[in-house]
C-alpha cells in the first residue's frame, strides 16, 4: 500500500527494501511475487525474473510471461506460454497469459475473445451479471479494440473501467490514447490533468511534460 500510494519517496524506497528482505527471508509465494512486480516497475527485469522462477507455480509462469511482454521480449512471453500449456489451460492466469501474449503477437480479436469470457467469469463485484468484469479485464478488451482500431468501443471499455477504478493510471493512459486517434482535444486534457493529478510519476506523464 506505501509502495502504491505514498507520495514520499524515502517511505517507498523503505518499503520496497522490506518487502524485498521479507521475500528472501519468508520465501513465501505471495510476497516473492510483489516484489517481483516492484522489481519489474524499476526497471530491474532479469532480478525480476529470477524471483518468478524461484516459485515454479502457475500465477508465477502467468507474471514472467507478463514481465517478458513488458520489455519487449514477445518470442520468449510465447514460448514460456507453451511451456505452461497442456494441463492448465482454463485457468485464469494462463488466460490472462495468453490473453496478452495475442496482443503482443497481434491477434487482437482471440484476446478480445478471452477478456470477455474472463469478465463473464470474474465480474468487478459480487452478484454483478452485467459482465463489466475489473478494471484490468475491461482494459484489455479496450487494448484489444485499439488494435483493431475501433476506437469508440474502446473508449465504451475504458469508460466501464473508469466507473470501477477512478484513478488508475492505466485506464487514464489509454483514455488519452482513444482521444488523441478521435481527435478530442478536450476530452484528452480533462484525462490527462486527471492522470496527472493521480500519478504524476507515471512515465506518460514524465514524457509528455
Amino acid at each position: 500500500a506505501v509502495i502504491l500510494k505514498s507520495r514520499n519517496e524515502q517511505q517507498v524506497s523503505s518499503a520496497k527494501e522490506r518487502l524485498g528482505a521479507l521475500a528472501k527471508e519468508t520465501q513465501d509465494m505471495s510476497c516473492a511475487l510483489l516484489n517481483a512486480i516492484v522489481l519489474a516497475g524499476d526497471g530491474s527485469y532479469s532480478e525480476a525474473v529470477q524471483m518468478t522462477k524461484a516459485h515454479p507455480t502457475l500465477e508465477m509462469q502467468a507474471l514472467t510471461v507478463l514481465l517478458c511482454l513488458s520489455c519487449n521480449q514477445v518470442a520468449m512471453a510465447e514460448r514460456l506460454l507453451k511451456e505452461m500449456s497442456g494441463n492448465n489451460d482454463d485457468s485464469a492466469a494462463y488466460r490472462l497469459a495468453s490473453a496478452a501474449v495475442k496482443l503482443g503477437v497481434g491477434d487482437p480479436e482471440e484476446a478480445y475473445l478471452t477478456y470477455c469470457d474472463l469478465s463473464s467469469q470474474f465480474p468487478a463485484m459480487e452478484d454483478d451479471d452485467s459482465g463489466a468484469g475489473s478494471a484490468l479485464l475491461q482494459t484489455g478488451k479496450a487494448l484489444a479494440n485499439m488494435q483493431r482500431g475501433m476506437w469508440t468501443e474502446a473508449v465504451e471499455d475504458l469508460q466501464r473501467a473508469l466507473n470501477v477504478a477512478q484513478n488508475d493510471p492505466d485506464v487514464l493512459v489509454n483514455l488519452c490514447c482513444c482521444m488523441t486517434h478521435l481527435g478530442k482535444k478536450e476530452e484528452f486534457q480533462q484525462y490527462y490533468a486527471k492522470l496527472e493529478q493521480a500519478a504524476p510519476t507515471n512515465s506518460y506523464v514524465v514524457k509528455t511534460q
